[in-house]
């Protein structure tokens, strides 16, 4: 057992990053603001809004009634008019999507269409324009839906599916990909805050602008409340109760610089949480989770059909719990990603997506006053992918896509995706999908050393899943709407073996779920 340390320090990368924001976000207020042109969605049609691009299905912007998922979008002016506070409250309105509170992690959990086995959610993939956010050793979307600034959003992609034909592992029942506002012409600068019941407050910055080639984009957060008073009978049959707290600070920044992209997240959250037992003798009853992401990327044109892309993603995850122990918990994590893309359209009608995949997954260990479960690590995986789509005319599209990847244990597989999508009429539409996706096992469930309680399995193979969909639309000047029917079958589910001492985690045998999904939207036009 060795202490590795990443290249940044524990705190400087986060600070350095909201320093960066204060700082240009202080010269834009000095500027003379003037009024930013953005795209109204509420003055636009049923039809226009489908013909809004959007890129989380195929990395490549498409309008999205042909784009080859059950695709939904959720527009800034939507979220605003709602009064969205945080993602997890975005999420809760949408169709075949369901949030929950677990007492590891408060409000933080997010299903695509009632699939969450247990009470972590390592079947959700998020994207923050296009890169994904996620860490190696738990597979938790532990703080995004609570801290994660919409003020920087211009809107919020979903996919009700698999994706991990273009995404890896993760991208299992759902994608969300958070699509940044984009960099205004003009500089600006903007302040809001807010106060509610429970103590609750919030306060939001955000500025953009141009800067001769350099535009940016950036918002921080700062948010929390004194929460209400939790009560329950806990485990042992002993009543006992706490106040529901949180308090974090977060930011986002976009930068773009003669095709040159960097795309920042920070985020530190403290909040009540039960623990990984739910029993008032424990001695915390909170969270502790600091995020850092950052990615680089470059696109490089090399012909008039064909483009380069690379990228670089940085995520970085501490992570802290409350467990029966005097000491927490803790879980670090530091990982590289590194993706070259080749986008190419060599005729008319066709486009195609190849792409190569590689990860670079280390943890290192917690502060002294922590304890850690999951021994010090170092594992590569990667893929491969190609995905195309070929347009007959203006009514049908065919879509094919392939992705071979090796598992951190060293399985390899492959998994696809085909489907037609028609729009024959004005009006109608339909897509008739098939895709796949997997999970491969995170270290949490393949190296932990929690004896007597529980302990990793290095046999584990990944989780895999298809699901068909067929999906009929309509939409007019004013009204959209559809019903979805998905039929899904997940193999090789990683599940607890309780039938050993301690337990551990087994591939459980097959698991089929199916259901139907109605949506519709109608747009009122005020007198």
């Amino acid at each position: 057992m060795f202490r590795q340390k990443p290249s940044l320090t524990r705190e400087s990368a986060f600070v350095l990053m909201l320093l960066l924001v204060c700082a240009l976000g202080a010269q834009l207020f000095a500027q003379q603001q003037e009024p930013n042109k953005e795209q109204d969605f509420f003055e636009m049609s049923i039809e226009e809004l489908l013909e809004v691009e959007v890129t989380v299905a195929s990395k490549k912007p498409e309008a999205q009634f042909e784009a080859p998922g059950v695709v939904v979008v959720v527009p800034r002016n939507e979220f605003e008019l709602y009064g969205d506070r945080n993602l997890h409250q975005l999420m809760q309105r949408q169709p075949s999507i369901y949030t929950r509170d677990a007492f590891p992690y408060s409000d933080n959990l997010a299903g695509f269409r009632g699939d969450m086995s247990t009470v972590a959610e390592m079947h959700t993939l998020i994207l923050f324009n296009g890169r994904p956010i996620r860490e190696s050793a738990q597979g938790h979307n532990v703080n995004m839906y609570t801290t994660f600034p919409l003020e920087g959003l211009e809107s919020v992609e979903m996919i009700r599916g698999p994706g991990s034909v273009l995404y890896g592992t993760n991208a299992f029942t759902g994608v969300i990909n958070l699509k940044s506002r984009p960099i205004p012409e003009q500089r600006e600068f903007s302040v809001s805050s807010m106060l509610g019941s429970h103590g609750y407050y919030e306060t939001t910055a955000s500025g953009g602008g141009k800067f001769g080639d350099l535009g940016f984009i950036g918002t921080i957060r700062t948010a929390g409340q004194d929460g209400y008073d939790y009560r329950m009978t806990d485990a042992m049959g002993i009543p006992g109760d706490d106040d529901k707290y949180d308090k974090s600070v977060s930011a986002t920044a976009h930068l773009d610089y003669r095709g040159f992209t960097l795309d920042m997240f920070g985020s530190d959250i403290e909040a009540f949480a039960m623990g990984v037992q739910p029993f008032w003798s424990n001695p915390h009853h909170k969270i502790r989770n600091k995020k850092l992401f950052v990615n680089a990327g470059y696109r490089l044109p090399v012909h008039d059909r064909a483009a380069l892309e690379f990228n670089t993603t940085y995520n970085l995850q501490e992570n802290s719990l409350s467990s029966p122990a005097p000491l927490m918990i803790g879980t670090n994590t530091s990982d590289i990603l590194g993706e070259a893309i080749l986008f190419a359209n060599p005729l008319d009608n066709l486009n195609i997506v190849l792409g190569y995949l590689q990860e670079y997954r280390t943890n290192y260990e917690p502060e002294d006053d922590q304890f850690q479960s999951i021994p010090t690590y170092r594992y590569s995986p990667r893929s491969a992918y190609a995905q195309g789509d070929y347009k007959f005319g203006k009514c049908v599209k065919l879509v094919a896509g392939t992705q071979w990847n090796k598992s951190p244990l060293g399985d390899s597989d492959l998994i696809s995706r085909y489907g037609v999508i028609l729009t024959p009429f004005k009006k109608w539409g339909l897509k008739l999908l098939r895709g796949q996706a997997f999970r491969g096992p995170v270290t949490l469930e393949s190296d932990l050393d929690d004896p007597p309680i529980l302990v990793g399995n290095d046999n584990l193979e990944p989780e895999t899943i298809t699901t068909y969909d067929a999906q009929l639309f309509y939409h007019d000047e004013k009204t959209y709407a559809a019903v979805t029917y998905f039929y899904s079958t997940i193999d090789h589910l990683i599940i607890y073996d309780t039938s050993v001492f301690p337990m551990s985690y087994m591939n459980g045998g097959e698991q089929k779920f199916d259901g139907i999904e109605f949506e519709a939207k109608h747009f009122f036009t005020p007198k």
